[in-house]
This record gives C-alpha cells, structure tokens and sequence, in this order.
C-alpha cells in the first residue's frame, strides 16, 4: 500500500495546476494550496501521507515552516521539498528536518511519483531520508558550482 493523501503546497499557478492534475491521474487524493497559511489551515484538518511543498512560496526558505508543522501535527507523513533554487544551506536543513527527499524544478514526475510511492512505514522512511538528501546535495555541488562560475 503507497501513499494516497497529499497535501501539495505550491504558489506558482502553473506548476500547481499541472503537477497536481498529474498526480491525481495518478490516483493520489490531492489537495493543491498556494500559501503557508492555507497549508497550516490543512494540516490542521486533514491528515495527509505525503507533502509537496515548495521551498519558497511566499518568501525564501517558508516552505521548511510548512515541513516543521506538518511533522509536529502529522509525524508520520512524508515531507518532500520542490525548489528552482538548490543550495547547500536548504538541503543541509532539510536534512535536519529529515526530509525524504529535495527535488529540482523542473521535477522529473516519474522520480516524484517513485518516490512518493516507495514511503511506507515510518522505520523505513528513516531509513531512507539522509542518503536521498545527501545525494541530493552532492548532484546540486555538481551542477550549482559550475553554473555560477561562469557568472
């Protein structure tokens, strides 16, 4: 059994339109909000498997407020990071935050889904959390340095 409930917090209508159709095609319950507010709002009545939120949604980094409510509300779900803008501090957070995983925009939807689909019970997505980030933030060292070198 995978994970069904999603709560989704994501501001830019595009990507929040889009992302959530495909994930219900999918057959995930999702609930789609574009502030902090409204996710704090939903966290408060719903229970959620899994959250998708973006890292920056009204301002930097406040998507690791909607990470830390959820796991004092709702410790048994997973939280999964969206960002444009990967870097060393947010993915040594959420490490700290034991995100399951950081994924870059544009998101590679097959990997998302995976992902979501592979978090069960709460031992085995222990487990899973550092090595996922880490690795997420070695690929962003790989692909961030040189960018900004050349700048």
């Amino acid at each position: 059994m995978w994970a069904k409930r999603l709560l989704f917090v994501e501001d830019e209508d595009s990507i929040r339109l889009t992302l959530t159709a495909i994930l219900k095609k999918q057959g995930f319950e999702v609930t789609a909000v574009a502030s902090v507010s409204d996710a704090l709002a939903q966290i408060d009545l719903t229970k959620y498997d899994v959250l998708v939120s973006d890292l920056n949604i009204e301002k930097p980094g406040d998507g690791f407020a909607v990470i830390a409510a959820m796991k004092v509300r709702q410790p048994r779900c997973v939280n999964i990071i969206l960002t444009a803008y990967p870097d060393f501090d947010t993915a040594q957070q959420a490490i700290r935050l034991s995100v399951a995983d950081y994924f870059v925009k544009p998101v590679d939807i097959e990997a998302l889904i995976s992902t979501i689909k592979q978090k069960r019970a709460p031992k085995n997505r222990q487990n899973l959390r550092p090595a996922k980030v880490l690795r997420a933030k070695f690929q962003i060292s790989r692909k961030v340095r040189p960018e900004s070198s050349g700048r």
